[in-house]
């Protein structure tokens, strides 16, 4: 019991038995406020302590989390880098069919400007 935790706990309620105890009716009592706030802030850190170390919290597991984040993390980028590739060929291909249609278009329009000379 003479661990931080506990042998703090025990030498305040030590502390706080020797003032009740050696109180007399006619002496006022002071408040222990400061006392049951140092109490409640304990409290409070040993509550963060525990979620802290609970199993969910545990590096082996945090590890593994992240193990199994980066195997899914890798197919997805494979995903898009599949994705990615096959929308870079689609554009290539709009590009092509795109100068196709250019040169339709400037071959059509000399053959109707070569109509209207002749008409």
């Amino acid at each position: 019991c003479d661990d931080e935790c506990s042998g703090l706990l025990i030498s305040d309620m030590d502390r706080l038995y020797r003032i009740i105890t050696e109180v007399t009716l006619t002496t006022p009592l002071p408040p222990p406020y400061k006392v049951l706030y140092r109490f409640e802030n304990m409290t409070d850190e040993l509550k963060s302590l525990k979620h802290m170390l609970s199993p969910q919290k545990a590096p082996e597991r945090l590890l593994q989390l992240a193990d199994s984040n980066l195997g899914s993390l890798v197919v997805e980028m494979d995903q898009l880098h599949s994705r990615a590739t096959k929308v870079s060929a689609d554009g290539e291909q709009v590009v092509d069919d795109s100068d196709r249609i250019h040169r339709r278009a400037e071959d059509l329009e000399k053959f109707i400007k070569d109509t209207l000379l002749g008409a």
